[in-house]
């Protein structure tokens, strides 16, 4: 009573109100044949599927009458399976009933209702005049929100790309910017927080918040990267752990920006190539074999391939920084493979694999037209 904020005696009426609806309900209940009051239940939230019991005094006809006889609740479960005995003086109902998925339209509409667009003041470019042209690559994959430890990653994603690019820009004319979208840009891929796969996962946070936390500040880096190029190349690349939402992600933000100057590729392809000048740049997750990489995109990419003479496969995935470069005969065959560092904390499954001690750093790479790779820029913000 004094948490409904009522008196004693009103709680007392409403209380016998309610008793007295349900004695009449099981009265017509049972006037109807059922006997709801003998139910038991038993319930495994591993798999979602549970067992109920119950007595009839009339044997059930079809599916509708187990649900109303057994009282199953059909927002939350559905019913599999049943089958009924009868016995001496009554019928005894047994069902299997299974969890219904979550559903998604409501979430869907929840995380809209919440999320607020951040709002920009708009930017102009700035101007670098004098200086050599040249191209940035900047490929920061994995970085996984929503991880277990990354609670603050996005500060340190858009400390990184500061860094990155006004020292980028202080040296250098930044004609175009290829920026890679994706790649492990959220941990997980499902409302279970699981990978696309369904492999479980160390999570911080909910699937909605890690989605509203990397679209907040992938929208912040493309409006704050534009002001330093002529032409933003945007390259979604889909990663093992965010397939699906990643491209969701990529095809949102690519309705947020009217700017001719910011180049949109979010079509899915695992494998992407672009030619700047003398340069070939490929770009992929790194999650499927590399090994053969050298022989695969010449085939895939002939034309690219013949009319370039510095060729790059920039990939994520393995947290680590490596370079190899591809030899025949003791040539340079102008093939190299630049795996790039990520800026994730490492989560329990790392730890408990030895998979530490990797430096937490991002990666801007600057060429030119026509001499391949003149710089390397990192930045650990650590």
């Amino acid at each position: 009573a004094e948490r409904l904020g009522i008196t004693e005696e009103e709680f007392d009426k409403v209380k016998k109100e309610i008793q007295a609806e349900g004695r009449e309900k099981r009265k017509e209940e049972r006037e109807m044949g059922y006997a709801t009051d003998d139910c038991t239940s038993s319930y495994d939230m591993e798999s979602g599927q549970g067992k109920i019991t119950g007595i009839s005094q009339t044997e059930p006809k079809s599916p509708e009458e187990i649900i109303k006889i057994l009282n199953i609740d059909t927002t939350q479960w559905k019913l599999s399976q049943y089958w009924n005995k009868q016995m001496s003086d009554h019928w005894r109902i047994s069902a299997l009933i299974t969890k219904l998925k979550n559903d998604d339209t409501a979430h869907i509409e929840q995380l809209l209702e919440n999320w607020k667009q951040k709002k920009f003041t708009p930017v102009k470019r700035i101007e670098s005049k004098g200086k050599k042209d040249v191209c940035a690559i900047l490929s920061l994959q994995d970085i996984h929100f929503g991880k277990q430890g990354n609670e603050t990653i996005d500060k340190d994603f858009e400390e990184t790309i500061m860094d990155l690019v006004e020292r980028a820009h202080a040296s250098h004319n930044l004609k175009k910017i290829y920026y890679v979208v994706g790649g492990d840009l959220m941990n997980m891929d499902s409302w279970a927080g699981t990978t696309t796969s369904g492999t479980p996962l160390d999570n911080c946070s909910t699937a909605t918040d890690a989605y509203m936390q990397a679209f907040d500040a992938i929208q912040w880096s493309i409006n704050w990267l534009k002001q330093f190029c002529d032409e933003l190349q945007i390259v979604y690349i889909p990663g093992n752990h965010d397939r699906l939402s990643s491209f969701h992600l990529a095809h949102a933000l690519s309705k947020c920006f009217k700017d001719d100057n910011i180049i949109w590729d979010i079509v899915y392809l695992e494998r992407k190539v672009f030619v700047y000048g003398d340069n070939f740049f490929a770009f992929e997750h790194g999650d499927v074999n590399t090994k053969n990489s050298l022989m695969l995109y010449s085939m895939e990419y002939p034309k690219e391939w013949g009319n370039t003479l510095y060729r790059t496969l920039y990939t994520g995935h393995l947290h680590h920084k490596k370079k190899i470069e591809y030899k025949t005969a003791e040539e340079n065959t102008g093939f190299m493979l630049k795996i790039l560092p990520s800026l994730s904390r490492t989560d329990y499954w790392h730890y408990h694999n030895k998979f530490v001690g990797s430096r937490r750093s991002g990666v801007l790479s600057l060429h030119t037209p026509n001499k391949g790779e003149i710089c390397e820029l990192t930045y650990s913000p650590e």
